[in-house]
């Protein structure tokens, strides 16, 4: 039997500081952003307010609010960034029942709603209600207003199998530092976010092993957490994860569109896009189309790729801000061959006034090369592993490198 359930927002709206008019497309635009890019098919997702949503999931009975907890605090942390107190409270409501009883759910106004968890007997008959609030709904026991039709015995063995269930894991959200060479400085951070269950920690700076599987649900994690990181105040430049394969999709790049339009626009100009596994020759076409819908969200475009024979010369004039080789995953020899490669294509870089790098850098032997030919940003363990905090604008010496773990 399949799992219906709706999905209710509910908001100190008061304290946001923002209209009735501007809140309400805010969070459903955040919402559906989260829900494109995690709520998966063969599950659907339909808004029915801006802040109620039907969710539907064929391949279970019962929907686990806890999944939606990630969102649940982004979105109070946004919300709540400039509230006077720095608090407000963001309720995540799942209703679960016949879709008839969730659209009822969904239709109660908010003052009916106020009264029903007063009182769970006025809710729409048949479902069971389960409560997460943020901010600290990530690693929080769902708290159960109803369930339906039992005893209280029943009520007592089903509401304690919810909080039984295996507790999802917060994402590990990181970021590396970009280190500008001839400065000893670092410029900015390529942002990550690692499922809490992965073996591995993911990383556009640590090598193909370092890859996730979900290429789209990664690049949206990591979207995320750059929110995080601007709500906390951080100036220097944050690198987002692009999937090249993904983006050059009309129907995946309208996705990358709906969760990248969620980042404030002030600070365009701190964000750049990290365009990963982009071919040893991008088709002139797609990468326009690319740069086109990127340049609505980022300041700066990093085009990543494997290949040391990138055909920088068929790029238009400052057609990108910079492209980055992917030292391979290999035995140093061929590492440092793979990087001599690079480096003797240096001037065709020049030429197109566009940026040369190299990421991936594992040992002091490639730092120094790097160095030695002049190319101007770094990244990889060697450089900067990967960190709780962004470490952009720090002054590091070279001798001093890589910065550890915090």
């Amino acid at each position: 039997m399949a799992a219906v359930a709706c999905l209710r927002v509910a908001v100190d709206a008061e304290r946001t500081g923002l209209s009735p008019v501007s809140l309400g497309p805010l969070v459903s635009k955040f919402v559906a952003s989260y829900l494109e890019t995690r709520w998966l098919w063969p599950r659907k997702f339909e808004p029915l307010t801006h802040y109620a949503f039907l969710l539907t999931d064929p391949r279970t009975d019962q929907t686990d609010i806890r999944e939606l907890a990630p969102m649940s605090d982004e979105l109070q942390a946004r919300l709540f960034a400039k509230a006077p107190d720095g608090g407000g409270e963001v309720a995540l409501l799942l209703f679960e029942g016949s879709p008839e009883a969730a659209r009822a759910f969904a239709s109660l106004s908010v003052e009916a709603l106020g009264a029903a968890l007063e009182d769970p007997e006025r809710l729409p008959a048949g479902g069971r209600l389960t409560r997460l609030t943020s901010p600290g709904a990530v690693g929080q026991d769902p708290e159960v207003l109803r369930v339906p039709l039992m005893d209280e015995a029943e009520a007592s063995v089903a509401a304690g199998a919810l909080a039984a269930k295996p507790l999802r894991l917060p994402a590990l959200e990181g970021a590396q530092g970009v280190y500008f060479t001839p400065r000893g400085l670092f410029v900015g951070d390529v942002i990550s976010s690692t499922p809490g269950s992965s073996r591995i920690h993911y990383s556009l700076a640590d090598g193909p092993d370092h890859m996730p599987e979900n290429t789209a649900a990664f690049d949206a994690d990591c979207v995320i957490a750059a929110m995080r990181f601007l709500t906390e105040g951080v100036k220097a430049m944050l690198y987002l994860p692009i999937c090249y394969s993904n983006i050059i999709k009309p129907t995946q790049r309208r996705d990358y569109e709906r969760i990248l339009s969620v980042l404030p626009e002030r600070c365009r100009g701190q964000l750049a896009a990290a365009v990963y596994d982009v071919p040893r020759d991008p088709h002139f076409g797609a990468l326009t189309q690319v740069k086109e819908m990127l340049t609505k969200y980022v300041a700066s475009i990093d085009l990543r790729t494997p290949d040391p024979g990138f055909e920088i010369e068929k790029l238009a004039h400052q057609a990108v801000t910079s492209v980055t080789l992917v030292l391979p995953d290999a035995e140093p020899r061929v590492r440092l061959a793979t990087l001599r490669r690079f480096i003797d294509r240096y001037d065709l870089y020049r030429r197109k006034q566009v940026w040369p790098a190299v990421t991936n850098i594992r040992s002091r032997a490639e730092l120094e090369a790097c160095t030695a030919a002049k190319i101007p940003f770094v990244t990889g363990p060697a450089v900067c592993r990967m960190q709780s905090l962004p470490v952009g604008g720090r002054m590091q010496p070279l001798a001093e490198l890589p910065v550890r773990a915090a």
